[in-house]
């Protein structure tokens, strides 16, 4: 029976009943210590009474074991993990260390476990029970978090108990945005007194009182403080001091409460009870091998028992509290934590060597690759060991000791390759803390920050990065690892919002490097070119480029550099790759560029390389090639798709977005935004969401969206000059669609003044909006740059706009003639395209050319009409009337019906692919994707999927 839960109770009696109509959902149960998290969860296994139950619970000593929790939770079902796609399954098996891990990325993982519980609903709903989240090892965590945001339509209910308040464990390692959270307070006095009455009834009033106020409302605390008493204090024996004896907060007292406990017990229970805290695997056999070291046998375990302190059963031990393992482990002086932990530690070196066949552990010679294969799982198993047996001689380590340091470092390999990097790089930074030779603390320390990089861990990333940086410019370290260390540190600065210091961090590290590896270094200084950009640092771009010339072709003394407001001629460079980021540092310094080919062969020879991809679509974008950009992105996402490369999928979904926002494809731009929007706050890319919130800000303002889009933009306003533009230029663009020619110019005035080339992708609104409010001199300067950047680029649709942009600065025929050529053009560009052909058409409607007018006005109607460009339809549609002719709107279509991620489905659908290929694609469930599909059909006016192949769904 629960007290004072009947609202939190409501809650999980809705989940569970709508699990069984087919919906899912998660919920994170949040509160302080022992207030009720794990009973409420008990609740919900109680009233899914003949669901399958899967649980799993975080435990301290599996912190840095990758997926150590993820593997408890789906063990009991793993059998039908052969039934996931191949990409998924492999990943699963790999986390779990049942197979070789193939594919490293946790995201992946979580994916597969998404897919399986899906599977496993299709008989019917599945609770999920997740206890002690907050010491979940950030693998599982990440992988569980993962499945439960994508939750949609499977009958699948995960709830998760995460300890937070002032005793949190790890503060902050479990973030859970996204999840519904339902947060647990102190009883209410009346029903706290009600909760003790119930369980003692034999206190004497005052005491009772006593108690109430120590555990202030909290429930474990009650039956923790009531239960600690002795018969005299029961009766009202009590002293004015705390029960726990010392003051702090009442987590504090709690855990006192529970050391004041255990110290009653004999030295051998309480010894056999610190191992098993210690270990926290709840493997019997080790536990009562360590124990043993310590003089303890499973006698002493039955007094823990007794006093229901653990539960013994043939699953292996397990506490009936985190509370008291935590009170068992840190109650203990340290010289016996330390001697547990030897304990266990050689324990798990009998068991490695009894698994391998030899006493120490070591490999067998003579092995055939037959027998080997054999006992691969056995291997894997061992090397779970290995791990478990590293880290707990590095909690015995009193000083540095390289046999351990080592033992750690094969352990953060290992955790690394099953996509453990969060633990992999605690491992290297434990490693590096036991080491005693400078050198390799120094590599240790800088693979630690790398992998924390990786992790998302920046703030951690940097001050690894910090503790290396001393050692490794007085150390022969290699240029890569010097460029490593770089690297981090410019990842955290952009991530902090400073791209400029981030590209200054790369330039003048690249100085390390360059007589080593010049080929390093132009790489790096080619990074800092592109963060010049991201900044609108036309010094950083030219101090880059600078130093990139004379990597490339060495400066001759003498002359000095030409200052950066000095005209400069683009030196002949042997780099294809340097070239290209030289003309890149002309446009980020506002310089006039004639020839654009080098950043176009620059693109060319990146798309030959899998992981310049995204530097190739870059490119590509800013020389004009949005076809090209199209293609490369394209290719990018499916990479990421079929590799698992969940940590580039939102950049490469944004390049895609950007390139289909471009070709005039707005709704596959913003589907493409959207996932990369939600990729991105899954995996805390915080500038790539700002990004990407612009790119969504600047398509809410073509559609007319103008409350989204200045949602959106807010969000997109942060530090980065790129992207702060970029939110500008999408207020502009709305303020301009709505008629507001005023604040339309204001808004798009500021973006071209922080950052150049937005500037000139802005350019067209900037020149409509000038001309509409009556500042010709604002229109005639953007209208020129813009036609030198066209001149250049070479694109049709560009040329048409600088035609159609001479028409607004012209007047009488010399218009009419500027915006004949701009419509002569082949429409490339449909949103320009027919931006062109509506001023044409008011240009005829106002010279009374009313048929020629309304086939202009007719053509523009209806490709805003089909792009979904609100208020330019409605323009086009009025000055159709005008000219005598009513336009019937088109619009509404059939994809116009469905949601973003309908649309993803449905196309992927008609293409051929099956619900289970369309999830591993869109990293959703196909339960999900069927759900989508059902919602989609209804809309469409088919029945099956059979009917979406004679669709017209576009491209």
């Amino acid at each position: 029976m629960l007290y004072g839960r009947g609202a939190e109770q409501g809650e999980i009696d809705a989940l569970l009943e709508a699990a069984r109509a087919g919906r899912s959902g998660a919920v994170v149960v949040k509160g302080e210590t022992g207030i009720g998290k794990s009973a409420l969860l008990g609740y919900a296994a109680g009233r899914a009474a003949g669901w399958p139950v899967l649980r799993t619970l975080g435990v301290e000593s599996e912190t840095e074991l990758p997926f150590a929790a993820l593997h408890l939770l789906l063990r009991p079902v793993l059998g039908h993990a052969e039934r996931l796609p191949p990409g998924q399954a492999a990943a699963l098996r790999g986390a779990i260390g049942a197979a070789p891990a193939e594919v490293a990325d946790r995201f992946l993982v979580g994916l597969a476990a998404l897919t399986l519980l899906s599977d496993l609903a299709g008989d019917g709903p599945i609770l999920c029970l997740v206890d002690d989240a907050q010491w979940l090892d950030d693998a599982s965590a990440d992988a569980l978090l993962f499945a439960a945001r994508r939750l949609d339509a499977e009958g699948v209910v995960m709830l998760f108990a995460l300890r937070d308040g002032a005793a949190t464990p790890r503060p902050g390692a479990m973030a859970t945005p996204g999840v519904a959270e339902l947060r647990l307070g102190r009883l209410e006095a009346a029903v706290a007194e009600e909760f003790l009455a119930d369980r003692a009834r034999d206190l004497a009033p005052q005491v009772r009182r006593r108690v109430l106020d120590e555990a202030a409302g909290n429930p474990l605390a009650l039956i923790e403080f009531a239960a600690v008493l002795t018969p005299e204090q029961r009766a009202g024996r009590l002293s004015p001091l705390p029960f726990a004896g010392e003051s702090g907060p009442l987590s504090h007292r709690v855990r006192t409460t529970f050391e004041a406990y255990i110290d009653r017990f004999p030295e051998p229970a309480r010894a056999a009870l610190l191992v098993a805290a210690a270990d926290d695997t709840g493997d019997l056999d080790l536990i009562l091998r360590a124990a043993a070291r310590l003089g303890a046998t499973v006698a002493d375990l039955a007094v823990a028992e007794r006093e229901e302190l653990i539960e013994l059963s043939a699953a292996g031990l397990s506490f009936r509290h985190p509370l008291i393992r935590s009170a068992a482990y840190r109650g203990a002086p340290y010289f016996r934590r330390v001697a547990a932990h030897l304990a266990l530690a050689e324990s798990l070196s009998e068991q490695t060597g009894r698994c391998l066949g030899d006493p120490m552990g070591r490999p067998l010679a003579g092995r055939t690759t037959a027998s080997l294969g054999d006992r691969a799982a056995e291997s894997l198993d061992s090397q779970a060991r290995a791990d478990r047996r590293a880290w707990h001689r590095a909690a015995a380590a009193t000083g540095p000791d390289e046999r351990v340091a080592g033992e750690l470092e094969r352990a953060a390999l290992r955790a690394r390759d099953r996509q453990g990097t969060a633990a992999a790089s605690v491992a290297f930074e434990r490693a590096a803390d036991l080491t005693a030779d400078t050198a390799r603390t120094a590599r240790r320390l800088i693979a630690a920050a790398e992998l924390a990089v990786q992790a998302g861990q920046l703030k951690r990333a940097a001050g690894l990065a910090d503790r290396a940086a001393p050692l490794a410019t007085t150390l022969a370290t290699t240029p890569a690892e010097l460029a490593c260390l770089v690297q981090v540190r410019a990842c955290v600065e952009v991530e902090q919002g400073s791209p400029s210091a981030a590209g200054r961090i790369l330039a003048e590290g690249a100085e390390h490097v360059r007589t080593a590896d010049p080929a390093l270094a132009a790489r790096m200084l080619a990074e800092a070119i592109h963060y010049a950009s991201f900044a609108a640092d036309p010094e950083l771009a030219h101090d880059a480029d600078h130093r990139l010339s004379a990597l490339a072709l060495p400066l001759p003394k003498g002359p000095q550099p030409p200052q950066p407001d000095e005209p400069r001629p683009l030196p002949q460079r042997p780099g294809v790759l340097a070239a290209g980021m030289a003309v890149m540092a002309r446009l980020v310094e506002g310089q006039a560029v004639m020839d654009l080919s080098p950043i176009r062969a620059a693109a060319r020879l990146a798309r030959d390389s899998p992981d310049l991809l995204p530097l190739a679509a870059s490119l590509s974008i800013v020389s004009g090639d949005e076809v090209t950009a199209h293609g490369l992105a394209e290719s990018l996402v499916a990479r990421c798709r079929e590799h698992g490369l969940i940590g580039l999928l939102p950049q490469a979904l944004a390049l895609f977005a950007q390139a289909q926002m471009l070709r005039g494809r707005h709704r596959e731009a913003s589907a493409a935004a959207s996932e990369a929007l939600t990729v991105a706050s899954d995996i805390h890319q915080a500038h790539r969401a700002g990004h990407v919130y612009g790119l969504l800000a600047w398509l809410a303002a073509v559609s007319g969206a103008e409350e989204r889009c200045l949602e959106l933009a807010a969000k997109a306003d942060g530090d980065v000059e790129a992207t702060r533009a970029l939110a500008a230029w999408a207020l502009g663009l709305s303020q301009l669609g709505q008629g507001r020619a005023g604040a339309a110019l204001d808004h798009l005035r500021t973006a071209g003044d922080r950052h150049p080339v937005v500037a000139l992708c802005a350019a067209p609104d900037l020149v409509e909006a000038a001309v509409r409010a009556g500042r010709a001199d604002l229109a005639e300067g953007a209208a020129a740059r813009f036609a030198g950047w066209a001149a250049v680029v070479e694109r049709p649709w560009a040329n048409a706009v600088a035609a159609r942009l001479r028409g607004l600065l012209a007047e009488g025929d010399e218009a009419g003639r500027h915006f004949a050529r701009a419509v002569a053009v082949p429409a490339d560009q449909p949103f320009q395209q027919a931006r062109n052909e509506l001023l044409y058409g008011e240009w005829l409607r106002r010279a009374h050319r009313r048929s020629d007018a309304r086939r202009r006005l007719r053509a523009a109607f209806e490709a805003f009409d089909a792009l979904g460009a609100a208020p330019w339809a409605r323009r086009a549609h009025g000055e159709l009337e005008a000219a005598g002719e009513a336009a019937v709107s088109r619009s509404g279509g059939l994809l116009d019906r469905l949601t973003p991620q309908e649309r993803q489905v449905v196309r992927l659908a008609a293409a051929g692919l099956s619900n289970r290929q369309i999830g591993a694609r869109l990293f959703l469930s196909p339960r999900t994707v069927g759900h989508h599909l059902y919602k989609a059909f209804p809309k469409l006016g088919v029945a099956s999927r059979a009917q979406l192949g004679d669709l017209d769904l576009g491209e």
